[in-house]
């Protein structure tokens, strides 16, 4: 079913930067510009649906990140001076005051280079200045060392696991979730916390 909805929060659907990265806002029809070509990327299907399997342009419309902007954000990652995104980050009101992140980079080149981390700093900052949440979570699976990394140098907590609950279907191996969240009382203490003029 395609999720259409309408309307916009407009303190959070607008565009955003960092150091290194312009944060475009972004609606469905663009998101879905810039995603479709995922959907025939073994990396992307794999890190993001546990998939193997190429998907039909109706089942991405329904299964791929689709944002609303008014529950569901998100946002192309463009590094300055140029016009070209190197993947997407998406957040997601979810529960009580809460929101969960994910994020896709599909320019290989940007791998290993802490567009995560610096790109999830400014979300969080943005999210907690602006939306009515106190908790951020995520979930990674066992396996994704660098998202492990990402979400504990961010200061978020390991919460629980949810155990053999995904089968890899590129190697067969089955393979746990990891949860992780972050209070905004603790963001507000750690060390990417922005202070209340910066990026005003």
């Amino acid at each position: 079913m395609v999720r259409l909805r309408f309307g916009k929060n407009r303190r959070i659907a607008r565009d955003l930067e960092t150091e290194r990265f312009e944060l475009k806002s972004l609606g469905p029809i663009a998101c879905l510009r810039l995603t479709a070509p995922w959907r025939r990327d073994p990396d992307m299907l794999r890190a993001l649906f546990q998939s193997a399997e190429p998907l039909s342009l109706p089942a991405w419309i329904q299964r791929g990140p689709s944002p609303d902007n008014l529950e569901r954000f998100g946002w192309a990652i463009i590094p300055k001076g140029t016009a070209t995104p190197i993947g997407l980050h998406t957040v997601r009101f979810a529960g009580y005051r809460s929101a969960n992140c994910m994020v896709g980079i599909s320019d290989r080149a940007w791998w290993g280079r802490d567009v995560v981390l610096e790109v999830r700093a400014r979300l969080i900052n943005h999210m907690f200045a602006n939306a009515e949440i106190d908790r951020f979570g995520g979930m990674t699976a066992s396996y994704n060392a660098a998202s492990i990394f990402n979400y504990r140098r961010l200061g978020f907590a390991h919460v629980g696991t949810e155990h053999r609950v995904r089968r890899d279907p590129v190697d067969g191996k089955v393979f746990d979730l990891l949860a992780f969240e972050i209070f905004r009382e603790q963001w507000q203490q750690g060390p990417f916390a922005e202070k209340p003029d910066e990026h005003a």
